[in-house]
């Protein structure tokens, strides 16, 4: 699957998933990080090129509240948004009210609850 299609196969599961609760699991090396929101809106962003290798020029941001999961605590998402790199898109999985998106740093599994 190429790039274009991965991303429009993001896209059309997302139009279907807005008004529900994502649970987003980022696995990144050893650390894994765990985020809980309503999807309110979501939309690509483009920003051309970067200045460093830490601040993505394609990214798909999830907007809508929530809380990052920690075993110590919860603390609510900073500015009401998810932030996923996009511009090393290795692949994309989908499976009934789940989504797998792997990029080179990381791997985003993104399941779906409409309540």
């Amino acid at each position: 699957m190429n790039t274009t299609s991965m991303l429009s196969e993001v896209r059309t599961t997302l139009i279907d998933w807005v008004g529900g609760h994502l649970i987003i699991e980022k696995r990144e090396q050893d650390d894994l990080d765990k985020t809980i929101m309503k999807l309110e809106d979501f939309s690509f962003q483009h920003r051309g090129e970067t200045v460093d290798d830490y601040t993505a020029s394609t990214l798909l941001q999830l907007k809508g509240e929530g809380k990052v999961i920690s075993e110590e605590s919860a603390v609510p998402l900073p500015h009401s948004t998810f932030e996923i790199p996009l511009e090393e898109i290795n692949d994309v999985k989908k499976q009934s009210s789940e989504l797998i998106v792997q990029t080179e740093r990381a791997s985003y599994h993104i399941s779906y609850n409409a309540n």
